[in-house]
């Protein structure tokens, strides 16, 4: 017997990418190149959080709430656009759930840019990382989901891949304070993922991302005037252009895209292709900050594509593990 779908006949007219079933499919190119834009766009997030946050710009808590301010009208047209308010209609008993979910985005957003603040942009968009590992082993754990082989194969050849690229930054330099505040996010990002995963049957994706968006601005808010007042706000030029991609580029298109593919594919696949995050992250900084490219990220780059490649590549999971973990 087919899964059911996500979409009840309360939740009409969604978009193909936030409507599918419940039964994963193969991780296809399309998957893939969606993976692809997302880790594009959130490597770069670290160097636009570090002129968000630097000297003399925005405090990182207020910054998150700021974040989700700018994004929320971005994310309400997206999740709005063809069927009005019905598409985020969420019964009554499942609003605890959206409380958790805004909770966790308000605090996963904040600490990431605290951390990054405290750290440098190449080690943050590693550190931030840790989310597929974690993502995967739960998703086992949770989900029932499987790597297989040659899947656990290509997550070897990624982590590989990421340690060949950062042993230089992971042995030298950084603040230890920062790079454990990001490595926390990453843990609350992973949570994040398999409780979405979860979430999806009871409420349609593009209810719960914009109903997370909106509680978790008064949450950052709140934060970020008990943690950090409202007195050291500065806007230049650098911290407005480091706000508005954080805002728009990740928050927005990212977000969204990142909510289609995990309601389409599974979430232990798609953490595996996120490893190509500090690729991007490098690269950003070496095109935006100066820091230099050398072999090591070449030969980790290599490997990350290898890891790709194999679990793309890999064999799906039996229809009748999917439905099992899924029952």
């Amino acid at each position: 017997m087919p899964a059911p779908r996500i979409a009840s006949s309360n939740h009409a007219s969604f978009d193909p990418a936030m409507s599918e079933s419940r039964t994963p499919r193969p991780l296809d190119a399309m998957g893939v190149a969606g993976m692809i834009l997302c880790c594009a766009l959130w490597g770069a997030n670290a160097v636009a959080v570090k002129y968000a946050n630097g000297v003399g710009g925005l405090p990182p808590v207020g910054c998150a709430a700021l974040r989700f301010l700018l994004c929320l009208p971005f994310v309400a047209w997206g999740c709005l656009r063809d069927g009005g308010a019905a598409d985020v209609k969420v019964p009554r008993k499942y609003w605890w759930l959206l409380l958790v979910h805004g909770t966790l985005a308000a605090i996963q957003i904040a600490t990431y840019n605290w951390g990054t603040s405290h750290s440098e942009a190449g080690r943050s968009s590693v550190f931030i990382n840790v989310h597929p590992l974690i993502t995967v082993l739960l998703a086992w754990l949770l989900l029932g989901e499987h790597l297989g082989g040659r899947g656990w194969v290509g997550l070897g050849c990624a982590v590989t891949g990421v340690a060949v690229i950062l042993h230089r930054q992971l042995t030298t330099g950084g603040g230890l304070e920062g790079d454990l505040v990001v490595l926390f996010s990453g843990v609350v990002f992973a949570v994040q993922t398999i409780a979405q995963k979860l979430t999806f049957p009871l409420i349609p994706p593009r209810a719960l991302l914009l109903i997370q968006t909106a509680i978790a601005l008064p949450i950052a808010a709140l934060g970020g005037w008990l943690i950090e007042g409202f007195d050291d706000y500065h806007f230049t030029l650098a911290t407005t252009l480091g706000l508005l991609y954080q805002a728009f580029a990740v928050s927005g298109v990212c977000f969204i895209v990142w909510f289609g593919l995990l309601n389409r594919y599974e979430a232990g696949r798609l953490a595996t292709i996120a490893f190509l995050t500090p690729v991007f992250g490098l690269s950003a900084a070496n095109l935006m900050r100066g820091d230099p490219l050398t072999p090591p990220i070449l030969v980790g780059g290599c490997l990350v594509g290898l890891g790709i490649y194999l679990v793309a590549s890999r064999r799906p999971p039996t229809a009748g593990v999917v439905e099992n973990s899924r029952s």
